[in-house]
């Protein structure tokens, strides 16, 4: 599976430039978010050669196993927000990964006790809170819930236009660039019902690991789709690990989850997986030059990379906030291994995208014994630390 890298190098970084995976998406209850894997539609076959690509400014690609063989997801991982910043009233649309970036520096940020207890940063973990060297402090995992979004079902391409950072969507039948998911996701029953009291499981799908956390939450499918409907319900995990389901079954195995206990939001979930492949960069390039990281929409006329060329956080693009006193002699950006251990030894590895979509990751969640039933929609929202952006999936539930 072809890739976009970003390779180290002392003070220096290139970009490499082919097909990319990107994103994650609920696959157990199936999404809304997946219509268009449907059969008879663009993208209903089980193999991972039929997978969607986005656009051609930055083609990322998303194929996903659900752990008893490969998984018809379609485009359910490109329905998320990015541009979205803690403490902002609004989304900008902005992936750029500028270290130290503020998308709203004219607005107050949260109180201390809605924000992210240390202990569950997935990333440059050694540095001061707050800090210049703490370069991802505005992204939306370190107020869980905080930032806002396009939609609490996710937007087509992240942002009304595409964009480099994988903003961008195939139009269908269904959906089409910049398209509210509450708006244009129709309820898809799944047949998946849930009863009051139990445990229930769930699974996503990952291609891409930006760090962070996720929730669960509900909104009755009679009330408007809303992202404080979704809020005002969060559910709880069950309990405390991970079930990595293999493709084809061949083996399941049990890692431990980290849920959040202190410090910001309810019914939150640490990222599971580390990310040792070198902190997520860019950088603005000066007039007159053009950012050459090789994708079709690097060149003429758009040269949609010129404002988000990717680079290593430890090189040129964050050369001030670079010290091996504030990382450990880590490179900025990276999880620390000893903070937090790879849960798959030998599986993700320093490059987790490698064989990422050969399993799918399940929960357990308590389903409360007092929900009235009837029919919801489940909601699963992802706020990564390492970049702006937001994933957001939703799925047709029914309580019995």
């Amino acid at each position: 599976m072809a890739t976009l890298r970003i390779l180290l190098a002392l003070g220096a970084a290139c970009a490499l430039f082919a097909t990319a995976s990107s994103h994650a998406s609920v696959i157990m209850p199936p999404s809304r978010n997946a219509v268009d894997s449907e059969p008879g539609t663009p993208w209903s076959g089980d193999h991972h050669s039929n997978r969607p690509e986005t656009g051609w400014m930055m083609p990322y690609g998303s194929a996903c196993t659900n752990g008893t063989s490969e998984c018809r997801s379609g485009q359910a991982a490109f329905w998320f927000s990015q541009g979205c910043g803690i403490g902002c009233k609004a989304c900008n649309g902005n992936g750029s990964r500028i270290p130290n970036a503020d998308n709203c520096p004219e607005l107050p940020k949260p109180p201390a006790n809605e924000t992210l207890d240390p202990q569950y940063r997935t990333t440059n973990q050694h540095t001061v809170p707050g800090s210049r060297e703490d370069f991802y402090k505005f992204n939306p995992w370190r107020a869980p819930g905080n930032s806002p979004v396009y939609d609490p079902c996710g937007m087509a391409g992240g942002s009304p236009i595409h964009r480099f950072n994988a903003g961008e969507y195939n139009t269908t039948k269904f959906a089409k660039q910049g398209d509210l998911g509450s708006k244009v996701l129709k309820p898809r029953p799944s047949g998946t019902v849930w009863k009051r009291g139990s445990v229930a499981r769930v699974r996503f799908q990952m291609s891409a690991n930006h760090g962070g956390g996720y929730q669960y939450r509900y909104c009755p499918a009679a009330e408007p789709l809303t992202e404080a409907c979704f809020q005002a319900h969060p559910l709880a995990f069950a309990d405390e690990k991970h079930t990595i389901r293999y493709a084809n079954a061949s083996r399941d195995v049990e890692i431990p989850a980290t849920v959040v206990k202190t410090g910001g939001g309810k019914g939150w979930m640490m990222w599971p997986f580390p990310n040792f492949a070198g902190g997520q960069c860019d950088y603005v390039v000066k007039p007159g030059k053009h950012c050459d990281a090789g994708c079709p929409g690097c060149g003429a006329p758009t040269y949609g990379a010129d404002k988000a060329c990717p680079c290593s956080c430890d090189g040129g693009c964050n050369a001030s906030s670079v010290n091996p006193e504030w990382y450990k002699g880590l490179p900025a950006g990276n999880a620390d291994p000893k903070l937090f251990p790879d849960p798959l030894p030998g599986g993700t590895g320093d490059y987790p995208d490698q064989h990422q979509e050969e399993f799918a990751i399940e929960d357990t969640l308590q389903v409360p014994a007092d929900m009235p039933t009837g029919a919801y929609v489940l909601g699963w929202r992802w706020d990564a630390e390492m970049t702006s952006q937001i994933w957001q999936s939703c799925s047709d539930i029914t309580i019995a």
